[in-house]
């Protein structure tokens, strides 16, 4: 394998992958990148008008092993970048390993710290990292009688995957004994709530923590902390409402003083890579740690084996690395190329949403204004202030056979847009400083319009 790659595969079509692909972009040394499923959002800083020569949309899904094994092999990928949490769960990782492919992102094992609470859980009280008491249930009435037990608060978690939305926060006993049947009887996350994971619930400021993670040959890991963030979770301006995926995040986090960050990295950070080594889980990919600021100190609240999405929105534009270099010598188990440098500044980003979510999908409607936003030339250049990262969205008609890859700033005159997925856009803004940035942001969204449209206003807005 070269010692620079030539062709790097991203997997996933979301918010998080456009910005990944976008970021790796920014590599001048990299030839050719491929994404997949397709993402008509991703912008080529160096290609010129349209989406560049170097990028190519594929039409395979993330958890589709076979697919991408043959695309890996068809398209001499050197290294595979994975999005998702689905198909790192699944072992797609693992399976392009076998094949010769250059990964990163952690394998079957060491992602069930995201995978299964319980097991991250468990991984926290052996290895000493705080976090909220809990206990784990497998039986409805067993589940139900331990609420009626309780007085506090309480919070409710689906034991697998459900999206960002397996959290389910009840203020009162009535509240968790109705979340304890969407979970385990109407099974409304499926078999992710074949076990549910009962927590007492923290109070404070929210910090996510956006971190690189490999695990040398010799089996050792080493990381780094790139950056700091707060996510807005609930669908509602001054947190109301039920929990989502997030709908828009700032970075980095004004609550991550210089002694919130030592206390993490001897508290958490540490121990969390100590645990590593101890239970031989070989780890090469981005690490999320959810953390809440309490008065007691940090607690952690889950493991992301991956970046989060939309911290990756935000996490990224600020980061300056060599991405593609950086990643291949991590997913060979090589050291850890230098360190990410984060650009002076702050960075905010707005989530626009459909109709229907977090409940449920709406129908396809029309985006209008993406040509104003592009005829701003502030998308423009090598490191542009604004970007319009595509979460959810559809493209009409869609290209043809061996047709190149166009992105949304190309041809809006003959091509639709369309907002098809429960978080459509993340407009992401840098500025000199956080008001800066959210100004920006805010006047980005005020150009784009879609039937149901759906924002929260107050993302940066410090209480």
């Amino acid at each position: 394998m070269p010692e620079y790659p030539e062709c790097v595969l991203v997997v996933g079509g979301g918010g998080r992958e456009c910005a990944l692909a976008c970021a790796l972009l920014e590599c001048p040394r990299l030839k050719r990148l491929i994404i997949t499923p397709a993402n008509w959002g991703v912008l080529d800083p160096l290609g010129g008008s349209g989406g560049g020569s170097r990028v190519k949309a594929a039409n395979v899904g993330a958890e589709d092993i076979d697919g991408l094994t043959r695309l890996c092999r068809a398209e001499g990928v050197e290294l595979a970048v994975i999005g998702p949490e689905g198909p790192l769960c699944l072992g797609v990782a693992d399976e392009l390993r076998a094949i010769g492919v250059a990964v990163f992102g952690p394998g079957a094992k060491a992602s069930r710290l995201e995978g299964s609470k319980a097991y991250a859980k468990d991984f926290m009280l052996r290895h000493g990292i705080p976090t909220a008491e809990s206990k784990v249930f497998g039986d409805y009435a067993a589940l139900c009688a331990y609420i009626e037990e309780k007085d506090g608060p309480l919070v409710l978690k689906a034991d697998g995957l459900a999206a960002g939305k397996g959290v389910l926060i009840c203020l009162a006993q009535e509240e968790a004994l109705a979340a304890a049947a969407r979970l385990m009887e109407a099974r409304e996350f499926g078999a992710a709530g074949d076990r549910v994971i009962v927590e007492e619930m923290l109070t404070g400021r929210e910090i996510s923590f956006t971190c690189i993670v490999g695990t040398s040959l010799s089996g050792v890991p080493e990381g780094q902390l790139v950056a700091t963030s707060t996510d807005y979770k609930r669908i509602r301006d001054g947190d109301e409402g039920p929990n989502t995926g997030g709908m828009g995040n700032i970075c980095p986090s004004p609550y991550a003083t210089t002694n919130v960050v030592a206390e993490f990295l001897e508290r958490i950070w540490a121990p969390f890579l100590a645990g590593l080594e101890a239970d031989r889980l070989e780890y090469r990919g981005f690490l999320f740690i959810g953390a809440m600021l309490t008065d007691a100190g940090l607690k952690v609240l889950e493991f992301n084996t991956r970046l989060g999405d939309p911290e990756a929105e935000v996490v990224l534009p600020l980061a300056q690395a060599d991405w593609c270099d950086l990643m291949l010598r991590m997913a060979r188990g090589e050291p850890m190329p230098g360190r990410v440098v984060r650009r002076p500044g702050a960075c905010c980003a707005v989530m626009l949403a459909s109709a229907g979510y977090p409940v449920s999908k709406s129908a396809p409607e029309p985006i209008e204004g993406l040509d104003r936003l592009a005829a701003r030339g502030l998308l423009a250049g090598e490191h542009p202030a604004l970007r319009a990262y595509f979460c959810g969205v559809a493209r009409e008609p869609l290209p043809g056979p061996g047709e190149p890859y166009r992105n949304y700033t190309d041809e809006l005159a003959a091509v639709r847009y369309l907002a098809a997925g429960g978080r459509v856009l993340c407009l992401s803004a840098l500025g000199r400083d956080l008001s800066e940035a959210r100004r920006l942001a805010y006047e980005a969204v005020g150009n784009v319009r879609f039937a149901g449209m759906q924002f929260r206003s107050d993302i940066g807005q410090l209480r």
